[in-house]
């Protein structure tokens, strides 16, 4: 099987890297002392040079619409896409990740699910991007203050808690997680997840989007016409009982009958 070279050297970061990152990132946001000075770091490589802003959601993906926005079900806050970031070194941002996105993007164009399905090389590296956008909405979430609450407002006892922190209210939860989605970035064989992962056509005409942590993800791209579900962790006994939940939750959010 080969593996695209971005995936590569992704996960060659990330296995040299991700101790020292998990480390950081845990103590500073979560088991440090409030208040803690914090150097920008990249949540992949570790570096704290030439430091740029990444997207969680590449800017592709919303159509780079200013308006698109998600609420947090913690503080019930919106949130734009374009301002949802984390920090990235230059040539992780620029280089492997513009490069897997670039990868992403073509694949998606080329396969119509028509005339041609995805190759069991592509369907893998579809769920491997999948995963680098759950484990960059996970560290958004531990480093983002919880701040506020739309109803409450500012809330002085709560305000330097992350909103990782808040949701889970254990420091091992979220931490476990964390671990296990980087991991998982880190892990080359995708085949025992592909039966996770839902692919289908979609008629919409913007893009949807709903996501819990290390759980599961919906992404709609109407530019591609193509829609997606995965379940990170759960395994099922079949793809009917991937797709049967994966409706279920569907159905839940967007409260269809």
């Amino acid at each position: 099987m080969t593996l695209f070279k971005g995936f590569m050297e992704l996960r060659k970061v990330v296995r040299e890297n991700g101790p020292a990152v998990m480390r950081k990132l845990i103590y500073e946001n979560l088991t440090g002392p409030i208040g803690i000075q914090i150097e920008p770091t990249w949540v992949f490589c570790g570096s704290t040079e030439s430091i740029t802003q990444e997207h969680i959601l590449p800017k592709w993906v919303f159509e780079s619409e200013h308006k698109h926005f998600f609420t947090s079900d913690v503080n019930e806050l919106g949130q734009r896409y374009i301002g949802a970031t984390v920090p990235a070194c230059w040539r992780c941002n620029s280089v492997i990740l513009n490069g897997i996105e670039q990868y992403i993007q073509k694949t998606l164009a080329e396969v119509d699910l028509v005339n041609r399905w995805y190759t069991d090389e592509e369907w893998d590296d579809v769920i491997r991007w999948l995963e680098i956008i759950d484990y960059k909405f996970q560290v958004w979430d531990i480093m983002t203050k919880f701040l506020a609450h739309k109803k409450a407002g500012y809330i002085p006892a709560l305000a330097e808690f992350s909103i990782a922190f808040i949701r889970d209210l254990s420091l091992r939860k979220v931490s476990t997680k964390l671990r296990r989605s980087l991991k998982r970035i880190a892990t080359k064989n995708k085949r025992p997840r592909a039966q996770e992962l839902i692919v289908g056509r979609t008629i919409k005409k913007t893009f949807h989007y709903f996501h819990t942590s290390g759980q599961f993800m919906h992404l709609e791209l109407p530019t591609y016409k193509k829609g997606f579900f995965i379940f990170f962790e759960k395994e099922h006994k079949n793809d009917r009982a991937t797709l049967r939940e994966a409706k279920k939750l569907i159905k839940q959010v967007y409260d269809v009958p």
